[in-house]
């Protein structure tokens, strides 16, 4: 039987389920990346796989049998959401039969179904945490503040995902075509949702660093307030259409 902190891991975050009603999830080998298993359903479906893995004795289902092997090399399943949102049963079906062969005829994906497979991009579930992220709002007296958006760096390889504090920091800090201002906190944020706040000390104006005309942010890490801020979401704060500038600056209530 599997225990309550198996059954905790083998879900999605609290109160994601809910937000994605049908959709179609694709199953991927962390070893090789190899997309292994193509499926629909509700809910925590998508899990149901690993779980019966870990209940189940030897197996003769090939699915089950790859993620034992997985498991066994001390590794998860990648659990990733091919579209999300889907308003019945039967289109599912037919996203998810898409999907299938859409992978098997491409020749990149060593799918385990033994049949062939009767809105959103695909994504990882790290892309999906703002369906499931609390809104949050930037008070008075922790404005002015800047809304810091490194797209690309954050994004490439998805490194963003993965970064230490000081990497997250480097990217997020400059260097920017801005003018001067005393801003309280710099938040880094990627898909709405912040991923990192420091309070602002200074301004760092080396040219030569950064590009002439360009300069940077002087800060350190807000630790007292990433219990307040990290992974909330405020994509009410941000331009309605993303905007040109890869940043929003929050200036104080009038």
């Amino acid at each position: 039987m599997v225990d309550l902190i198996e059954k905790q891991r083998l879900q999605f975050l609290p109160g994601l389920a809910p937000k994605l009603g049908f959709y179609v999830y694709a199953l991927r080998d962390p070893r090789d990346g190899t997309v292994f298993y193509v499926g629909k359903g509700r809910g925590n479906r998508a899990y149901q796989h690993a779980r019966a893995a870990v209940k189940s004795g030897d197996s003769r289902s090939l699915k089950l049998q790859l993620i034992k092997q997985i498991h066994t090399a001390g590794r998860e399943v990648i659990v990733e959401i091919v579209r999300y949102g889907i308003t019945d049963e039967k289109t599912a079906f037919l996203v998810e039969a898409v999907t299938i062969d859409a992978l098997t005829f491409a020749g990149k994906a060593d799918l385990s179904h033994q049949i062939a497979g009767h809105g959103d991009r695909w994504s990882s579930l790290e892309e999906l945490r703002h369906l499931a992220a609390p809104r949050v709002e930037v008070p008075p007296e922790h404005r002015p503040s800047i809304i810091i958006r490194p797209r690309k760096k954050y994004s490439a390889g998805g490194r963003g995902y993965t970064m230490t504090t000081d990497e997250l920091w480097e990217i997020t800090r400059g260097g920017w075509t801005m003018r001067r201002r005393d801003f309280v906190l710099a938040f880094c944020v990627h898909d709405a949702i912040i991923r990192g706040v420091w309070r602002v000390t200074g301004w760092d104006e080396d040219e030569s660093h950064w590009g002439k005309g360009r300069r940077a942010l002087l800060g350190e890490p807000a630790e007292d307030l990433w219990p307040r801020y990290l992974g909330g979401y405020v994509g009410h704060l941000l331009p309605a259409k993303g905007g040109q500038l890869p940043y929003t600056i929050l200036r104080p209530a009038v």
